[in-house]
């Protein structure tokens, strides 16, 4: 029997949840406004609340002081606004890759959701709503919920392929009516744009790639206007529209879906949002499909492009953070980095300015220091790439890897890392 996909204002919707359950939330352009601001209101009927999900661009309310002991934050991918309550009690990181998340925050796993809010688009003539923006890990936890939430907006574009949940499948809906959130474009220097013709000089035509967000990424995705038939895989920018319309993504020599991008996560504009609606060249399906390394093995020409804060000579990467200091988390980075490794003609490449906090800082180090996560190991990083060169570290010994990363680094720090040689040198 289904469930009664019953229409209730919004904090009659909330109301629907108890004290101490544990509730589930999309990320990023998908981020439930309405839902959010409804919890932290009802925060004293439910607490103690745990609200989990990944990365979101709102300035998590949720986290302020005055909500301690009422509502925590589970979380594997910390934003800037969520360091302090982390390191204050409040936040609760859990060291997952992204692939995994989608079990972690299921039915059967360790955070198990009472209840899922997903944001839709409105239901078609069928009844079918589309999770819109993101699909990632919303989607296989609300199937699988004792209790599903929906915030329906009329401005979700309905995206296409495994995007869908049915009415059917909605315990209750509340009619939200407001812009989505936006992930702006980065401003770019020169170092970023050096960096990315560097990249560009790896990618070959109709690879498929996979890119995050960022100035680094966004740089390199410029820098790619003359290449052939690339395909692209996981998450969908803006700054991949002008390759699309100039006819460099054609996705038209990628092995799975040829013709169509295989997405998770949208984030961008308003104008990314128009394009994906209803538009047959995106296929939404879930992390564990497209984070699957083992699906990811298999895409012929498959090159990984992800940042990190700092590589050391032997080619360990933390993209996580400064010490034993928590900034991020491991995001989809090892899923793609182990899926390049197996796939035919696959490359994992690791792109970072050269330097940090206004070039007082190398961000290539002779050893990542005590505390230090380590996000890549370093058997799976093939390039790393500053605005400096391309170090060509697959196959290499211990001593040629530790040269090739020293002549990426800036020019002020290499004498001081030759003393960080192994002793073999």
């Amino acid at each position: 029997m289904g469930r009664p996909f019953q229409k209730l204002a919004l904090a009659d919707a909330v109301g629907a949840l108890r004290p101490g359950m544990k509730v589930l939330l999309p990320p990023g352009c998908a981020e439930p406004a309405a839902f959010i601001q409804e919890l932290c209101r009802q925060a004293d009927r439910l607490a103690p609340l745990t609200l989990m999900g990944g990365l979101l661009l709102g300035d998590y309310p949720f986290c302020r002081p005055e909500y301690a002991g009422r509502i925590r934050w589970v979380t594997w991918q910390l934003m800037p606004p969520a360091v302090e309550p982390w390191e204050r009690g409040q936040v609760e990181l859990v060291p997952a890759r992204y692939y995994d998340t989608v079990r972690l925050f299921n039915r059967g796993g360790p955070w198990a959701p009472d209840a899922v809010v997903v944001h839709v688009a409105p239901p078609d003539r069928h009844g079918y709503l589309s999770l819109g923006v993101s699909v990632s890990y919303p989607l296989p936890a609300a199937r699988e919920a004792p209790l599903v939430l929906a915030q329906v907006n009329p401005r979700m574009p309905r995206t296409l392929g495994n995007a869908f949940l049915h009415r059917s499948q909605v315990d209750y809906w509340v009619e939200a009516d407001h812009a989505l959130l936006e992930y702006p474009p980065s401003p770019l220097g020169d170092t970023e744009r050096a960096i990315a013709r560097r990249v560009a000089g790896l990618i070959p035509d109709g690879a498929t790639v996979q890119i995050g967000v960022g100035a680094v990424p966004q740089a390199i995705m410029e820098a790619l206007r003359d290449k052939q038939d690339l395909g692209v895989h996981s998450l969908l920018v803006d700054h991949m529209l002008p390759l699309i319309e100039r006819g460099v993504i054609t996705n038209a020599r990628k092995w799975l879906h040829p013709g169509r991008m295989d997405i998770c996560e949208v984030m961008g504009s308003q104008r990314l949002f128009d394009f994906v609606h209803e538009n047959r060249l995106v296929n939404m399906e879930p992390s564990e499909i497209v984070h699957d390394p083992e699906v990811v093995g298999r895409i012929r020409n498959f090159i990984s492009i992800n940042s990190a804060l700092e590589v050391d000579l032997t080619g360990q990467v933390n993209a996580e953070s400064v010490g034993p200091r928590q900034l991020s988390g491991i995001g989809g980075q090892f899923d793609f980095v182990l899926g390049a490794s197996r796939a035919p003609g696959g490359l994992a490449v690791i792109a970072l300015p050269s330097t940090g906090r206004g070039g007082t800082v190398s961000r290539i180090v002779g050893r990542l220091r005590e505390g230090t996560s380590v996000t890549t190991p370093r058997y799976l990083a093939d390039y790393v790439a500053t605005e400096h060169g391309v170090a060509a570290l697959r196959g290499k010994s211990v001593v040629a890897r530790a040269r090739a990363l020293i002549d990426v680094a800036h020019p002020a720090f290499r004498d001081e890392l030759e003393q960080s040689l192994p002793p073999t040198s």
